[in-house]
């Protein structure tokens, strides 16, 4: 028994060799390995966004909850940690659109769909950076701020997908995130096409105070 759990404790250790360990925050232009390339949060840079994050102006609010997954894989042999959410929008205080698991009361939920987490999650992190390519504005952010990049889409309208670009601060004690949501693409785009042509949620900065 104690020779087969040092075996697997070796094949395990070999496992972990093997695998390609590139960080997400890179701004040097650094290609992936070509096989088991690992894209590691390895700075935690995702941790401090865990959890629910509220906007409010008005009768208006976002609500955006966030969960980090580690080391996921689609089953093509590369992984990834990816920071995930899902969003309820009021405006003019009627609901638009929310795409929160059935949980009650609200708080951070189980991750909706591990098994194709980038598919069936309605917001996907793919990058981190300090490369301003459409930052909000942050003159509270600290120089060097890393920005998290994000997709963001609404189950009832298929096909569109928009952008966010955020970072978090705290001020004066409270922790808060600036955001930038954009409308990013309409894969519908069509001749014959005449569906909505951008998401619910108005593209503009945001800022969001964690609950």
């Amino acid at each position: 028994m104690k020779h087969l759990i040092k075996f697997l404790m070796l094949i395990m250790f070999i496992s972990c060799k093997a695998q390609n360990i590139v960080p997400i925050f890179n701004d040097t232009g650094v290609d992936l390995p070509e096989n088991n390339a690992y894209l590691k949060d390895v700075d935690n840079d995702y941790n401090p966004y865990v959890g629910t994050w509220k906007w409010e102006s008005g009768n208006n609010s976002l609500t955006i909850i966030f969960n980090k997954l580690e080391q996921y894989t689609s089953g093509d042999g590369d992984y990834s940690d990816l920071l995930l959410g899902e969003y309820q929008y009021i405006e003019n205080g009627v609901e638009l659109v929310n795409t929160f698991p059935l949980i009650e009361p609200i708080g951070i939920p189980n991750i909706v769909n591990q098994e194709d987490a980038m598919r069936n999650n309605n917001i996907v992190s793919y990058s981190i950076t300090t490369n301003d390519i459409g930052f909000p504005p942050c003159p509270e952010c600290a120089p060097n701020t890393r920005f998290i990049i994000l997709s963001i889409k609404e189950p009832t309208k298929p096909g569109l997908w928009g952008g966010i670009v955020m970072a978090r601060f705290v001020e004066s004690g409270v922790e808060k995130i600036r955001a930038k949501i954009t409308m990013r693409f309409n894969e519908n785009a069509s001749i014959n096409y005449s569906g909505p042509e951008i998401i619910t949620i108005p593209v503009g900065v945001y800022t969001f105070i964690k609950q």
